[in-house]
């Protein structure tokens, strides 16, 4: 799944197109239509969710410009609304002094000269605020919403004293006399027959022709649910439905009834889906010089369906099982032919539509008198002032209230909330970072447990370091430098395991030990049996006979096991896990490593060349070097990968490890402690500075983020003398657990206040296992900050799951290397995270995916609200509900000059730098101090103002509280 963005492989800045093209028609058309397809999300599907930029296609552009872009062009919200940021002023969570301060960076000039200021009037209308102009009916607000009634009551104290003596009435009248009413936006020309369609006869195109264009994509696509497979697949979307629709006795709604004639005279003329697409331009009466917007608006108007077909074009083996030619082309192409059908049956005339301006939503021409009244309250103006202002200065008042528009000031607004955000982590992080450790000296650990980077790690690596503080924790990326194509024991293909921007070399396969064979055998034989039992009862419960023979008979006793997995899903999961060990025979089982290099590819015979030691040496190094544990190490180091599971959960892959394409990370850390283990490789490492010790033993794990279990790898292989590390390790790490647990339940209504660290346990294991459990766990929703550094800076300090921490030693990477690695592979995997999070909040309903509510999953590729609509992107409400939308906070231990020149010399990162879709800080390695990036500049943080509480321990700080917590300082002397 690519993540490149739009103007690195398209190569254009902008929408603009040339009146007439440059090249012929036909390469025009692809070219425009590639172009418009980069608008297209970009999510996979379902079994392969990742998290990525939902404006990846305006990466090229400052952040501020591209989500205000974005909004125009999917008609979506680019930040929270104003009333929910005036809330959060309200609480403290926006200070004035952070409005101040997002003022002080704009130019500022006189408006009313000695009186006042640009940023005097910005103040004003973000500080109370202005009241919300509906801009359709100002007299019945005036009257009904009682704004002559009486001044407002939120005046400051200096406008309230100057409007003493003055009448809203008065007031309302000399705004009447002196301000301008605000003309009517003009008709605007349409954008798709669509617009003109709906606005003279009231009738939506979209909605005649999305629902069987709709069913026909569903059926292409299906990857193995529906029970007859749609014919003619092999001949691509188009064609399929061309041989298909015709049909004799097909039926079609009235205003479709062309398309049975078009598609016999497209199949006539044997014409492809560029030729399809020509034609329909040319009958539409589109000019070349508004092909790329109008072919644009098509696609976006049924985006999921043509982003699925996109990214199945791109890469197919992202399809689950089937892998069906598709091509965006010819979903448009499809498209069209309906449209044409549709709008000559309700217009007559496939051209028409071009000359027809398209009028403008209703507008009261008083909205902008009525602005202008609300701010003249906020600025002590009276009506004698105002009559008094000569016209240069009321025009230049209106033009400044006018530029101060609402998505202006929710942008401002935004910039304030996540200044006081970026403060209150900066100002804690240094004063912590600057006292001494509460945790004791130990000349050697007892064991190592190296985590993925990822936030909700961030709790149980401080679990666990509270329960057993001689145990240190290590975060890295969550492939662990093992970038595979991986397939299990029983997986039917291999999959990528590492990152999407990275394309894997080595190929690696679970197979059973040598004398467990017959026991892998034994396991295939009972599997495929059983799937041959679910496949059989899948049919017949489709069927007329076998379907009622089945609902009649097997229906009733369904009735137990739902009802069991309902009332106690916990116990009834533990059931059917005790049946699976009982009856299932699981081998023993090892992996088998094949490698996509030269060599191997020139193989003739035999297994292709596995991964040479100096590779695997590569692997381990990229993940002990930068973390700076090139020796000392403890004599047991576990490697936890994490993943995540829960039942009837669409988005379960979104929850998993995402550095690890969307899978779970124990196949790469049980791959990482087999190749750290090889005496081969250890050699091979000192040579490079890395020196591990004789009786250190690597062990894999898994970590599963959602029900809390922990499971290793390869314990028979486990030297008898660390088994005494491994008892310590296995019960601090079920300590952690359960603490790890009680933190999560906090956010969980369902929980209680009281509930103790067992119950948690229990109490989250139960939503792993519930049904109906919309909210297994609450993934990344809590994301905002990355931490690039050394362990001993953030140890100790309560971040509340909202950091990735990745380990990185600045002093001992002098020639950078280790930070290139580091922020190499946590910038561009943080970024993406944290901005599908954003996004999905900012405006769920476009950018997320709503309510899982009415979710339905179609064809194992996505969901659908109910049974018929566009596939839905992005994420849930249920996933974003507690999230605060802000930019990713990344602190990095190290100095601007090193960090600058690791992003300069990468496009991507620079890209996402230097348009500031992250917000940069440092923190010097040598005396801690912080500067902080803005406009291309690091400027050194000032001020102190934000504290930084001390508990005895992380339950201490939380207990009660579900809001998100500052920063704290967990002590158990002070208990």
């Amino acid at each position: 799944m690519s993540t490149r963005t739009h103007a690195s492989t398209c190569g254009c800045q902008d929408s603009r197109q040339e009146t007439q093209p440059a090249e012929g028609r036909l390469e025009h058309l692809r070219r425009v239509v590639d172009h418009a397809a980069h608008f297209l999300p970009i999510q996979g599907p379902l079994g392969v969710f990742i998290h990525y930029n939902t404006l990846l296609s305006l990466q090229h552009r400052k952040f501020e410009e591209a989500v205000i872009e974005g909004g125009n062009l999917f008609k979506a919200e680019p930040f929270l609304s104003e009333e929910t940021y005036q809330t959060d002023r309200a609480r403290g969570r926006i200070l004035d002094e952070d409005i101040d301060a997002v003022l002080a960076r704009e130019p500022d000039t006189e408006i009313l000269p000695g009186r006042l200021t640009r940023h005097q009037l910005r103040r004003a209308m973000l500080t109370p605020g202005v009241r919300r102009v509906n801009g359709i009916n100002i007299s019945w607000q005036l009257e009904e919403g009682g704004w002559l009634d009486a001044f407002r009551d939120d005046l400051p104290p200096a406008s309230a004293s100057a409007l003493r003596g003055d009448s809203p009435q008065a007031l309302w009248s000399a705004c009447l006399a002196r301000v301008k009413p605000q003309p009517a936006p003009p008709a605007a020309p349409p954008k798709r027959p669509r617009d003109v369609v709906l606005a003279q006869r009231g009738i939506d195109l979209d909605a005649l022709i999305h629902p069987p264009l709709i069913r026909l994509t569903a059926a292409y696509l299906d990857q193995g649910i529906a029970y007859w497979p749609m014919p003619h697949r092999d001949k691509g979307l188009l064609r399929a439905a061309r041989l298909i629709m015709p049909q004799a006795f097909a039926i079609f709604p009235a205003h479709l009834s062309g398309v049975h004639a078009e598609f016999l005279r497209q199949e006539a003329a044997n014409m492809d889906a560029d030729a399809v697409v020509l034609e329909a331009l040319a009958r539409l009466d589109v000019p070349f010089a508004q092909w790329q917007e109008f072919l644009t608006e098509e696609l976006l108007a049924l985006r999921g369906w043509a982003a699925m077909i996109r990214m199945l074009e791109q890469d197919p083996s992202l399809a689950p099982h089937d892998r069906v030619r598709c091509s965006v082309m010819e979903f448009l192409a499809l498209r069209l032919t309906y449209t044409i059908a549709a709008l000559t049956h309700v217009a007559g005339d496939t051209a028409a539509w071009r000359s027809t301006l398209v009028p403008v939503p209703r507008f009261d021409p008083l909205t902008h008198t009525a602005r202008v009244f609300d701010v003249a309250q906020l600025l002590g103006i009276s009506s004698h002032d105002l009559m008094a202002f000569s016209e240069e200065e009321i025009a230049r008042l209106a033009q400044e209230i006018l530029a101060c528009h609402e998505i202006e000031r929710r942008l401002l607004l935004h910039l304030a909330y996540e200044r006081r955000h970026e403060r209150r982590v900066l100002i804690p992080l240094a004063r912590h970072r600057n006292m001494p450790s509460v945790f004791p000296h130990s000349s050697r650990l007892v064991a190592q447990v190296i985590f993925c980077m990822d936030d909700r790690e961030e709790s149980m690596r401080r679990a666990l370091e509270e329960v057993d503080p001689a145990i240190e924790t290590v975060g890295v990326a969550g492939f662990f430098g093992v970038a595979i194509h991986y397939a299990g024991i029983d997986d039917p293909c291999g999959v990528s395991y590492c990152p999407v921007v990275i394309d894997p070399t080595h190929s690696v396969r679970e197979v059973p030990v040598q004398d467990q064979a017959h026991v892998h055998k034994q396991r295939q034989g009972l599997r495929r049996a059983w799937a041959g039992v679910v496949r059989h009862g899948f049919i017949s419960s489709r069927t007329l006979v076998r379907g009622w023979v089945s609902t009649a008979c097997l229906g009733f006793l369904s009735l137990f096991p739902l009802a069991l997995r309902v009332l106690t899903p916990l116990s009834y999961g533990r059931l059917i896990k005790w049946l699976n060990r009982s009856f299932l025979p699981a081998p023993r089982t090892e992996f088998a490593f094949m490698s996509d290099d030269t060599a191997s590819r020139g193989a003739t015979t035999g297994l292709m060349t596995g991964i040479t030691i100096q590779q695997q040496a590569d692997c381990v190094y990229a993940v002990l070097g930068p973390a700076g544990l090139h020796k000392g190490h403890a004599r047991l180091v576990v490697i936890l990968g994490h993943g995540s599971t829960s039942l009837n959960n669409p988005y379960e892959s979104a929850y998993c490890c995402q550095a690890c394409g969307g899978h779970s990370g124990a196949p790469n850390a049980r791959l990482f402690a087999i190749m750290a283990n090889r005496p081969a490789v250890r050699e091979a490492l000192r040579a490079r500075g890395v020196i591990i010790p004789e009786d250190t033993w690597f062990l894999g794990g898994y970590h599963d983020t959602c029900s809390e279990d922990i499971h290793f790898f390869d314990l028979d292989l486990l030297p008898e003398t660390h088994h005494g590390d491994l008892l310590r390790v296995h019960q601090s790490l079920d300590k952690a657990r359960a603490l790890n647990a009680h933190e999560r339940s906090r956010r969980f209504a369902a929980a209680g206040h009281d509930i103790t660290p067992d119950s948690s346990l229990r109490h989250v294991q139960e939503r792993a296992e519930h049904i109906g459990e919309p909210r297994p766990e609450y993934g990344h929703c809590t994301n905002a900050v990355t931490f690039v550094g050394r362990r001993e800076i953030t140890k100790g300090l309560f971040m509340d799951r909202r950091a990735f921490l990745v380990s990185y030693d600045a002093t001992k990477d002098p020639g950078d290397e280790g930070l290139a690695h580091a922020v190499g592979a946590a910038l561009p995997v943080c970024c993406s995270i944290n901005l599908d999070y954003y996004f999905s909040t900012v405006d769920n309903e476009i950018y997320g995916s709503g309510t899982k509510l009415p979710h339905n999953i179609n064809g194992l590729l996505g969901v659908m609200n109910g049974y018929q609509s566009d596939l839905r992107t992005g994420l849930p409400s249920q996933a974003v509900e507690i999230h605060e939308p802000v930019r990713v906070l990344f602190i990095v231990e190290t100095t601007p000059a090193r960090l600058m020149k690791v992003i300069r010399a990468s496009h991507e990162l620079s890209e996402i730098v230097s348009n500031q879709w992250i917000r940069i800080a440092t923190m010097d390695p040598d005396d801690g101090h912080v500067e902080v990036y803005r406009e291309g500049v690091f400027k050194k943080l000032e001020g102190n103002e934000e504290p930084l509480p001390v508990a005895s321990s992380s339950q201490a700080w939380y207990r009660g509280k579900r809001e998100h917590l500052p920063l704290a300082r967990i002590d158990p002397r002070a208990a």
